[in-house]
């Protein structure tokens, strides 16, 4: 699959970093785009109808955590680094630890001027047009229901545990050709029905006001730390790297919150492990805003441009 068209188009921030990276693969203009679009209601972009170009996109961020870059930092570090190397691994995949969110719509706005525009430019008598998807409307949006998710939270910080390990349907169901591989929270939990709640009533409101690409699929929260997408040189075909033999290797062992049976033979070749979440424990942490962000921005620290953003604090 090709990669999918930079959909940055509006920007409030000029100047900033781009290309920023740790030192493997580096990260060139425009990236970071896969792990929003891509991956948000947990299909590949080959199950998806065409979109429209997107250009924006409602986050609760996480990587500003020092501790969290660390520890997923460790992680993929010592994925890059295991002996033997883990097939299809290779560190232009791995998505820099600063960018970790939680994506809670994705959006493809206009700006003020191009939407007074068009709607002065429809013929009379035509239909009424489709209200207008401006970054302005979609900021006044995100300030206007700060009470209500304040209510909601009745006083409590929001929090999220970063349990689980997983990754996105393999091709062919193979755990050999996995492209995307995610951590989150685990469901069940009180901070994770909170944070559900929290996010579901986001993405409905903006999806009701027009804002929000409707997918028509229910939200899956993760916060995507490979993706195949991004891999460097590019090609038309995706490479994918083996699931199995991450679930084998010692990186992973090493963040387990309990062994998992059976994982030590995973490697190619042998019987595949059950698919599923793994139990992993990368901390707990807290959520204190939402974000609108520009699509495949880069700020001074790597993370994605905030354009607008909702204190829960």
């Amino acid at each position: 699959m090709t990669t999918a068209p930079d959909t940055g188009s509006y920007s409030t921030s000029r100047g900033r970093g781009r290309g920023r990276g740790r030192g493997r693969g580096g990260r060139g203009r425009g990236r970071g785009r896969g792990d929003v679009s891509d991956e948000i209601f947990g299909e590949t972009q080959q199950q998806r109808t065409p979109k429209p170009r997107l250009t924006h996109f409602l986050a609760l961020p996480i990587g500003h955590h020092s501790g969290l870059r660390d520890s997923i930092s460790t992680f993929t570090d010592a994925l890059l680094a295991a002996s033997p190397a883990i097939p299809g691994l290779d560190g232009s995949i791995v998505i820099p630890a600063r960018r970790l969110h939680f994506t809670l719509g994705v959006m493809a706005l206009n700006d003020a001027d191009a939407s007074i525009a068009e709607a002065a430019s429809a013929p009379a008598g035509d239909s009424p047009p489709s209200p207008p998807r401006s970054l302005p409307k979609a900021v006044a949006l995100l300030e206007e229901i700060r009470p209500l998710l304040m209510k909601m939270l009745e006083g409590e910080q929001l929090r999220v545990a970063l349990n689980s390990v997983d990754i996105m349907t393999p091709e062919k169901r193979d755990l050999e050709r996995a492209h995307v591989m995610w951590v989150g929270p685990t469901p069940g939990t009180e901070d994770f029905k909170k944070l559900k709640q929290v996010s579901d009533f986001v993405h409905k409101t903006f999806k009701d006001a027009g804002l929000v690409v409707d997918d028509r699929r229910p939200l899956k929260l993760h916060c995507t730390v490979l993706n195949t997408v991004y891999r460097k040189p590019r090609v038309k075909v995706r490479t994918p790297f083996s699931y199995a033999s991450i679930l084998a290797s010692e990186p992973l062992q090493a963040v387990s919150a309990t062994p998992v049976m059976g994982i030590a033979t995973a490697q190619a070749g042998s019987q595949s492990p059950i698919r599923g979440p793994r139990s992993v424990d990368f901390g707990e942490w807290a959520v204190e805003e939402v974000q609108i962000c520009e699509m495949g921005s880069w700020g001074p620290e790597g993370e994605y441009v905030c354009v607008g953003r909702c204190p829960l604090v």
